[in-house]
């Protein structure tokens, strides 16, 4: 039988209390559907799964397969042979190129007296919170757009984009629709100039063209293809399940889109989240690395930031010893809708038993391996509990402790407590716990804090490129927010540094300005878009001398090379920047 995630179960009973969220599938609403990630056991199956019963297909990426569903589907599913495991798709953490660009050295490459290089044979893709297309950063020469296409997936006004033959969610805008909003100096109600700047200004370090106000950005002639995910079911749930789904709906287009201009792609991800096990072995993380085949196919690369999650009492861990006993705590400083979710995550050779006490004294029943139990508790809160052990992930356990608000109008400030009980402990005996958090950010540990393996997932996966943050200025430190590796598994993470503080590129609604954003979402793109030169110099190669058996360059090779000409390279990793900060000149000249 297939694994099937708790999470879900835990989602859809919150349903019952919250009521019916509002789900796009290729347009249309559909009742009590949940987006869930399915691994089948051979992608030739993947078409056979839409008859499983409210089974609504959106993409899939090799074996993994991006859904929605009902009770129904998951019990379908679990019993189904073709079927591995079932996985919830899960919320997001979130949401001066003038000195920066030559920090790195990008200006080298673009003023090369022989062969300049702006990327113009390379697509930069952005799974991000939007783009303003009005900008004159992301037009040419001639006021017309660089950008490919934007797929909205938040807009459920239409037309959606069809792949794989399959009709999506969302809007579609195309390049000629983007170049009569630049020629009407407006734009659709539903698109908006990307309110929170997010996108804009990420798009615009990667791939941004010059204007009066700004400097330009990394790759500033290549194409753009953008996708805003729907992070969140609905803006008013409580909860937000999301980011899984949208973000493997974004590869396979961002794949199709690909092929179909003939391009290779750099994909930048400056979204992430943190419940899961951070070592690689998640259906998301997995999606990622089949976007790039393992790393090994040509042309196509993802890069992701790593996260500012250092400093915000996240990630806890702590060791168990046998016939002991710990005590994790949190609190929640403020009221909020919830749910507030907690993942634990340790070896299954050890055997523990786990009790959730609220603010007020309420406890849980005591939850032991295998087991799961779900209820009220005194406070009126309603819990989630479940332990698997051997988790299909990884084969290790993993405790999922889910709030909710129960017979509150919501979750207040105070307290909460989870007592740990070691029956036999085998191994080194290391729990990790990680908080699934949104914007608000309003629980955190209050001890066993730790700094490091505070990665934002899917920078866990084993061939995204992750990147920390730097100032431009040497010497060099890290920014005090940028998350930490190794990966749970103790690999080596970050894979390296960019600049990422004070960064000043392009300003969302304004047509040349620009302002000043921090974070490793403002260092992945300076990565993203060195890479896109050297992809757009290696195609042009590729192109102009078929018969020399020159190939593009793929995932494994480009993050081997992004480390070893560092700026500041020694052959050591480190857990705040990794191998070192980007020379982008350097990486060219190792490779062609």
């Amino acid at each position: 039988m297939a694994r099937i995630d708790r999470y879900l179960f835990h989602c859809l009973e919150t349903l019952k209390d919250i009521g019916t969220p509002d789900v796009f599938v290729a347009g249309a609403r559909e009742p009590d559907l949940l987006p869930m990630l399915v691994r089948v056991a051979d992608p030739i199956e993947i078409p056979k799964i839409t008859d499983v019963k409210d089974c609504r297909v959106t993409s899939g990426i090799g074996n993994i397969v991006a859904c929605f569903g009902s009770l129904a589907t998951i019990e379908a599913l679990e019993r189904d042979p073709r079927v591995v495991s079932v996985e919830a798709s899960r919320p997001s953490s979130g949401y001066d190129c003038r000195h920066s660009v030559p920090f790195v050295h990008a200006d080298k490459i673009q003023n090369d007296p022989q062969h300049p290089e702006k990327g113009d044979h390379a697509l930069v893709a952005l799974i991000d919170g939007g783009i303003d297309v009005l900008h004159e950063a992301f037009q040419d020469n001639n006021n017309k757009t660089r950008i490919l296409a934007i797929w909205d997936q938040t807009d459920p006004s239409g037309p959606p984009p069809t792949v794989q033959g399959r009709v999506l969610y969302g809007t579609l805008h195309s390049a000629s629709k983007i170049d009569g909003y630049i020629v009407a100096g407006k734009v659709p109600i539903g698109l908006g100039r990307d309110p929170r700047h997010h996108g804009t200004h990420v798009a615009s370090i990667a791939a941004g063209q010059a204007t009066p106000k700004f400097y330009g950005g990394i790759a500033p002639e290549a194409k753009i293809l953008v996708v805003i995910p729907r992070i969140k079911v609905n803006p008013d749930d409580p909860f937000s399940i999301g980011y899984s789904n949208s973000h493997v709906d974004a590869l396979s287009f961002i794949e199709s889109e690909a092929n179909r201009v003939k391009l290779p792609v750099v994909v930048n991800v400056s979204l992430g989240m943190n419940a899961g096990a951070h070592d690689g072995s998640s259906n998301l993380e997995a999606a990622f690395d089949n976007f790039s085949g393992g790393g090994r196919l040509p042309g196509r690369v993802v890069v992701k930031s790593a996260g500012n999650e250092r400093g915000k009492d996240g990630h806890a861990q702590f060791v168990m010893a046998n016939k002991s006993a710990q005590v994790l705590t949190w609190t929640s400083h403020q009221s909020h809708s919830g749910p507030d979710v907690v993942e634990l995550w340790f070896r299954a050779c050890d055997d523990l038993k786990f009790r959730l006490v609220d603010p007020t004294g309420g406890t849980s029943p005591w939850v032991e391996a295998n087991e799961s139990k779900d209820g009220t508790l005194s406070s009126g809160y309603r819990f989630g509990m479940s332990y698997d052990k051997f988790h299909w992930d990884n084969g290790d356990s993993r405790v999922l402790v889910t709030i909710s608000t129960g017979q509150n109008s919501s979750i207040g400030p105070g307290n909460w407590r989870l007592d740990v009980e070691a029956k036999t402990v085998l191994s080194d005996g290391v729990v990790h716990a990680w908080i699934e958090r949104d914007d608000s950010r309003p629980i955190r540990f209050k001890n066993h804090q730790r700094e490091e393996i505070t990665l934002s997932i899917p920078g866990t996966a084993r061939t995204v490129i992750t990147v920390a943050s730097v100032a431009s200025a040497i010497p060099l430190q890290v920014a005090s927010y940028s998350s930490y590796g190794p990966t749970r598994d103790e690999r080596d993470k970050p894979d390296l540094a960019a600049p990422g503080e004070s960064i000043h590129a392009a300003k969302s609604g304004t047509f040349d300005d620009v302002e000043a954003m921090s974070g490793t979402s403002m260092a992945a793109p300076h990565v993203s878009g060195a890479i896109a030169l050297l992809l757009s110099r290696q195609e042009k190669l590729v192109k102009t001398s078929p018969a020399s058996g020159l190939k593009q360059f793929n995932a494994a090779q480009i993050r081997a090379a992004l480390g070893q000409t560092s700026q500041n390279y020694n052959g050591r990793s480190t857990p705040s920047m990794g191998y070192g900060v980007l020379d982008a000149e350097r990486f060219l000249k190792l490779l062609v």
